[in-house]
């Protein structure tokens, strides 16, 4: 091809092959022949160009076409060569062959087309029905001298709404705790009347596992929606989930899955399942078909009694980064007075070493400056002795660039970008220095997570911080973040999941080596990531739906994955009513936190002590019915009729009985009519004790307990 044909004509070119395939398929030519796959729940089709022209839930909505524009094909490809690194392989250009089965059909392109050239290059998919979900599965066969990194399917586009103009359709997103999207096409805004590349189409994207923390999503109105599911166990690939608004396209919607394969010549890769379901129900019925999948490999480590019990977590950064001594081990009695005082029974550590929070990493040596070691055993102990727990701080992730430890393994077990050069992160913890908050930020070296290096320094720096005295250990940050594919790991393994199994083994090496030992020691992970999840006793909120506001979902993760103990994240050492309610509700752990120095202040001279005594209310409410709110099975509002839906409830349940939470999140006085079908009213209470009779209604930001049995 040459240089004026390939930048003038073939665009040309390319673009009329497809509106011609589009006008063939609307005249009824041969583009527009159909291949169905249908049962009595749902109805899928294809044409002869591998465009999808039929999604429809054939038992709540049997006259709407969910495919409201068909579009190009329901995959994607791009492979690396030489020094080009984006090449993508569109599917419009594609040659198929169709293979109907029974309920299954096999769609396979034995070349790939590409420009002028054919790649040597097999896709082999099959769709099958099962219920209401169509399962779709793919097999990559790469023999030509490129490496595809990058392989979206299945994609679904040509999506404009759900159908019913009266509803809204919202997306519900697996970011970290969970998010709600209002109006989808509100939240990814086009303007179709200017001309503006494919490239800056509005999408909605996350990595999983982290910052996705689970591998599933759901377009719904709340009376139907479409559930979009990936089932890749046991290797957890690094991938993305991603919806876009096409401006090409008339601005309709296009939801995929997206995987990196580093697939190199004479590699075959064969994937999981992926589920998309139409079907009718609320978001839930996407969260237990996940749930019902997550059930084939989810196991949820048995965790200590007092972990159960845990009321919530008083965290305080002793020494910050840039070296202000804060607190002395010599406060920790008084600090666990001040967790007590707000209902919390357990002290969070951080910046507890020589070195200062986030510095010097991983090097933990308690500090002189705060006492030494004798005190911090001491400090510790009579935290233990005045019934408190606590959890020190080891960052499980990554390594301080400039640590002696750094410099000495970053280039063995450092995780590499495709330049050959360490992914980096920076943080820092000024609060009141321009300069330092804007030209101070640390460089701190993610590490492969299965290193056998970084696990045995991780195990002996926890059964040193155990040794000391303390209850617990968080290893900060191995819950989630970025599954940064491994380049150059020097595994067989694939690129993109040595990461997520490393961190896996990482995990499972500091129970096995951690609790034969220390056995009623706390393991926390900060972040929810469902794969790793399991592995942890408690884990330390962070991100959306850990917090009280207007995008945040929590019950997403809450629900989907129920037995997991968190906490609600408030990084203030005083929380207001409302997240405090939040918190309640959804059935977190509290945590409040003393960051800086503004913030032992705070404390120091016992500032807003209403609002502590507020959290402490709560925190008995919660303790009054603990069997219940503590060790139930959060539910959300299944099983219970809201009549009001301006009041919040949810429920929890156990040996029959159900807690209903109810909280009045509005500025104005709410009625309350709760009903829980087939089980009676029993008592209510709220943070100033029982109700003599069942309540009828709540006063802005007013929280309360029905027990139904």
């Amino acid at each position: 091809m040459t240089n004026r044909f390939r930048r003038y004509i073939w665009p040309v070119y390319r673009s009329g092959v497809f509106v011609c395939a589009l006008l063939m398929a609307a005249a009824g030519g041969q583009a527009a022949s159909s291949h169905v796959l249908e049962n009595d729940r749902v109805r899928i089709a294809w044409n002869d160009n591998g465009a999808v022209t039929e999604l429809v839930d054939k038992v709540s909505a049997p006259a709407h076409n969910l495919i409201a524009r068909p579009l190009p094909g329901f995959w994607k490809l791009v492979f690396h060569r030489g020094v080009s690194y984006e090449n993508v392989v569109e599917p419009q250009f594609q040659q198929y062959r169709f293979e109907k089965a029974g309920d299954r059909l096999k769609i396979t392109v034995d070349k790939l087309r590409f420009g002028e050239e054919t790649l040597d290059i097999t896709l082999a998919f099959e769709v099958r029905l099962n219920g209401d979900e169509t399962r779709w599965t793919a097999q990559v066969v790469n023999r030509a001298p490129v490496t595809i990194v990058d392989f979206f399917y299945p994609q679904i586009g040509g999506v404009d709404s759900l159908g019913d103009p009266a509803l809204r359709d919202d997306l519900i997103w697996p970011r970290s705790g969970g998010v709600r999207y209002r109006n989808l096409k509100a939240s990814l805004r086009l303007n179709i009347e200017e001309p503006v590349s494919a490239s800056q189409n509005p999408r909605i994207e996350d990595t999983y596992p982290a910052d996705a923390s689970m591998d599933w999503f759901e377009f719904t109105n709340g009376k139907r929606g479409i559930y979009f599911g990936s089932y890749d166990s046991p290797r957890f690939q690094t991938g993305v989930l991603q919806v876009m608004r096409l401006y090409q396209f008339g601005g309709v919607f296009q939801f995929s899955f997206g995987k990196m394969l580093f697939l190199r010549q004479g590699q075959t890769w064969t994937s999981g399942d992926y589920a998309v379901s139409p079907h009718g129900g609320d978001w839930h019925t996407g969260a237990d078909k996940y749930r019902q999948w997550a059930a084939t490999w989810y196991r949820l480590q048995p965790r200590p009694e007092w972990v159960d019990k845990m009321k919530g977590m008083f965290l305080v950064i002793m020494r910050q980064q840039y070296g202000d001594v804060m607190w002395t081990y010599r406060d920790l009695p008084f600090l666990y007075e001040e967790a007590r005082k707000a209902g919390l029974d357990t002290l969070g550590l951080f910046g507890w070493t020589a070195f200062g929070h986030d510095n010097q990493y991983p090097n933990y040596i308690p500090d002189p400056a705060m006492g030494g070691e004798e005190a911090l055993r001491e400090g510790l102990a009579a935290v233990a002795k005045a019934g408190g727990r606590t959890i020190l701080y080891i960052n499980g992730h990554m390594m301080d660039a400039n640590s002696q430890f750094a410099r000495e393994h970053a280039s063995d077990i450092a995780a590499k970008t495709i330049w050959g050069n360490p992914y980096y992160e920076q943080y820092n913890k000024s609060a009141e220095s321009s300069f330092l908050r804007s030209f101070s930020h640390k460089l701190f070296v993610p590490v492969c997570p299965g290193e056998p290096k970084w696990q045995d320094e991780m195990v002996a720096i926890g059964k040193r911080l155990l040794g000391y005295g303390s209850t617990g250990v968080i290893y900060d940050q191995v819950g989630g973040l970025f599954p940064y594919p491994c380049i150059q790991n020097g595994r067989n393994a694939p690129e993109t999941e040595v990461f997520s199994a490393g961190r896996r083994q990482f995990l499972t090496g500091i129970r096995a080596n951690l609790k034969p030992e220390y056995p009623n020691f706390g393991l926390m992970i900060e972040h929810f990531t469902d794969v790793y999840s399991q592995f942890a006793d408690v884990l330390h909120g962070c991100g959306p739906g850990f917090r009280s506001d207007d995008q945040g979902f929590p019950q997403m993760t809450r629900y989907t994955f129920p037995g997991v103990v968190r906490t609600a994240r408030n990084p203030e050492p005083r929380s207001d009513r409302k997240q405090a309610n939040f918190a309640m509700a959804y059935g977190f752990r509290f945590e409040l936190e003393v960051r800086y120095r503004s913030d032992m202040e705070m404390i120091r001279r016992q500032e807003h002590t209403g609002l502590r005594d507020y959290n402490r209310k709560i925190s008995d409410l919660r303790e009054r019915y603990r069997d219940l709110l503590w060790t139930g099975t959060f539910l959300d509002d299944r099983g219970i009729e809201n009549h009001n839906l301006s009041i919040t409830a949810t429920n929890f349940e156990r040996n029959e009985r159900r807690a209903v939470v109810i909280w009045n999140n509005t500025k104005e006085t709410q009625a309350i009519r709760i009903d829980c079908p087939g089980k009676r009213f029993v008592e209510a209470a709220g943070v100033d004790g029982p109700f003599a009779k069942r309540p009828e209604s709540l006063q802005p930001q007013e929280i309360a307990v029905l027990i139904f049995e």
